[in-house]
């Protein structure tokens, strides 16, 4: 019988829940969104099948080869340099399924599956929230004993939780994990949307979690009313402090370059400095990685001609590809209180606008003034 004692040794894959013969485990959410198995005492029969699908575990694979990539004509719709959306895009032109995450119209962010080129849309962009997993890894299994092949993407811990249950059928799977800075709490986004509706006055109709427009560097979100939208950071800011990571991101496995899957995509941070006039117009640039011989077969050749260039992966290697990402130290709090009082409480406590921001900024541009640190 799986059993969480500590929130940092489950990611909430789901993989237990779908691999569980007697439906005898269900995905529970915490008071900030994050889903963990909970267990029907009545129903388990101490199988153990849970417990041996679970893959949060250092993965056995090595990175190989690294390139620095990006599809000119992909570059308006996208937030790094559009290797994601060719990937699917690919695998759909070849028969498979896909699955990735995508933003339903309640602004809930879901693993979907995608069988056609036109439903590929809502999977593109970042989504900076954990996304809901729920019979996903169940269905790619179903997928493929039916005999298809499947391209599934997500973060690293999901591709190894699908890959885990997927089991004799990983041959024709083909699984990319994504560069993960860890993923904020789906009920802190909920309410941060219903802040936003209520100080605004009327419904949201569109959010982006990082806005193309403000550039490849830009971290900013954009909420849409409507044809009149906002460009606000709050949420980003909340994010990016690491104030409501969940709790196994802090502990992941995954941050190196031994990975889960056949290829990796992230940001191709550094390039403007590894490959001069590569990528310097501030439109993105993807960093991908070739884990396997099933990836480099399939990346092996793309429709789009993109430009591509080998480089280093060592002369590129993010913070996330060394070590996992560190909670803020009032992390601990931000979650208390988000659970006694609220997100506008904290919000007022750990924004832009809060005191405690203000001072910190003054800080570290006093240090930064006088060379101090």
């Amino acid at each position: 019988m799986i059993h969480i004692e500590n929130r940092n040794q489950c990611s909430g894959c789901s993989a237990c829940a779908d691999a569980c013969p007697h439906r005898a485990i269900r995905m529970a959410p915490d008071g900030m969104g994050f889903p963990y198995p909970a267990v029907d005492r009545d129903l388990c029969v101490d199988c153990g099948i849970c417990d041996r699908v679970c893959a949060f575990r250092p993965a056995d694979g090595t990175a190989g080869e690294a390139f620095a990539i990006r599809f000119p004509e992909y570059l308006d719709r996208s937030q790094s340099g559009g290797l994601g959306y060719a990937l699917m895009r690919k695998a759909v032109r070849e028969g498979m399924v896909v699955y990735g995450a995508a933003m339903g119209a309640d602004f809930v962010v879901r693993h979907v599956r995608v069988t056609e080129e036109a439903g590929l849309v809502p999977l593109r962009l970042t989504k900076y929230v954990q996304s809901d997993m729920t019979g996903i890894p169940g269905q790619v299994l179903s997928d493929l004993e039916a005999g298809r092949r499947v391209l599934f993407t997500g973060t690293p811990c999901q591709c190894a939780g699908v890959g885990s249950l997927a089991g004799t059928f990983r041959k024709d799977l083909l699984l990319v994990d994504n560069t993960c800075h860890g993923v904020p709490a789906p009920f802190v986004w909920r309410d941060y949307l219903k802040y936003v509706e209520t100080r605004e006055g009327e419904p949201l109709t569109g959010a982006l979690f990082r806005d193309p427009a403000q550039g490849w560097h830009g971290t900013k979100e954009r909420l849409c009313f409507g044809a009149r939208s906002l460009v606000k950071e709050d949420y980003a800011h909340l994010y990016f402090q690491r104030y409501m990571m969940r709790p196994s991101c802090l502990a992941c496995p995954f941050a190196s370059l031994a990975r889960p899957s056949d290829l990796t995509m992230a940001d191709c941070w550094g390039v403007e400095e590894a490959l001069p006039g590569f990528a310097d117009d501030n439109r993105g640039c993807s960093l991908l990685l070739v884990n396997t011989g099933a990836g480099r077969a399939f990346a092996a050749h793309f429709d789009e001609n993109p430009r591509i260039r080998e480089v280093d992966i060592h002369a590129m290697l993010q913070p996330n590809f060394q070590t996992p990402t560190a909670a803020h130290k009032y992390a601990p709090l931000f979650e208390r209180l988000y659970l006694r009082h609220g997100f506008p409480f904290v919000l007022r406590n750990f924004g832009l606008d809060s005191w405690n921001h203000r001072v910190a900024s003054k800080i570290v541009k006093f240090k930064k003034k006088w060379g101090r640190k």
